[in-house]
């Protein structure tokens, strides 16, 4: 029931921001009215922390997001407090497998680091990356985090050969070092076996006090499908179709102001 809901977790790609990467006025609105109701905002992504805090402010939400979960849960911001915790990281043993796995494909890896963004190729798709989440770029063999905890490893390919690379992997056994799941057409996130949004939530409600009932998530890929299936889920028109399945709620597309027109809605925030 609405009266339980205490905090709104977003993802940004395809849910937050319309196709010119904007949050529009009406839904900036929407999420400014919330804490009126007691209700914190935040974000749940698989991009940096820090990349999120860097963009909050041409998204005109850095005063109305409480909290940005990145990695895809593996990572908590808490913007009021400054703190940062981690948890279910990847371990860096990861990265020879990876190449293990993918030998005779096309690909690049890059790993977030602070506020910089590192890959084995310096290439354009992975420049691209780093200039979208405003990082410095940085190339590195990766050799010396091997023995280290990682956030998590993004494979980049073309189109293409990122098809051919999730087939391949369909075909290949669990493996107890990483999981792997398409994030956009050019890449594929491999992070921690046992993490997931899902799990990154639930792990940060625990230590937040609240309960499960006193969540609700957007979102519209795959790598949501966990948070919207398990809490009070509200997916998006334009999201895969096996999110809108497990969704308690379907919005507008985020070309319609779908995350504002539902909280509007739901929380009578206009009355």
């Amino acid at each position: 029931m609405k009266e339980q809901i205490r905090l709104i977790l977003a993802d940004i790609d395809g849910t937050l921001l319309n196709s010119s990467h904007e949050v529009t006025e009406l839904t900036g609105k929407a999420i400014g009215k919330l804490k009126d109701r007691g209700i914190l905002f935040g974000i749940a992504t698989g991009r940096s922390p820090y990349a999120v805090k860097k963009l909050l402010p041409e998204w005109g939400l850095e005063n109305d997001t409480a909290l940005i979960m990145g990695f895809n849960g593996g990572s908590v911001m808490d913007m009021r407090t400054g703190e940062m915790t981690s948890v279910l990281r990847l371990s860096g043993r990861a990265i020879p497998q990876i190449q293990k796995d993918l030998e005779g494909f096309d690909y690049n890896i890059g790993m977030y680091e602070g506020e910089t963004f590192k890959a084995l190729i310096d290439d354009e798709r992975a420049r691209r990356i780093a200039h979208s989440n405003r990082f410095t770029f940085i190339q590195d063999d990766f050799s010396g985090y091997i023995g280290q905890e990682l956030g998590k490893l993004l494979v980049i390919a073309a189109k293409e050969e990122m098809d051919r690379i999730v087939k391949h992997y369909e075909t290949l056994p669990p493996s107890d070092l990483y999981h792997t799941f398409r994030s956009a057409p050019i890449l594929l996130e491999c992070v921690n076996p046992e993490l997931s949004k899902s799990r990154g939530i639930q792990l940060m409600l625990e230590h937040m006090d609240l309960k499960p009932v006193e969540l609700m998530t957007f979102g519209d890929a795959m790598n949501d499908f966990d948070m919207i299936r398990d809490y009070t889920g509200v997916a998006m028109a334009n999201g895969d179709e096996r999110v809108k399945a497990v969704a308690s709620y379907v919005t507008l597309s985020n070309d319609e102001d779908g995350i504002g027109v539902f909280l509007n809605e739901y929380f009578g925030l206009e009355e």
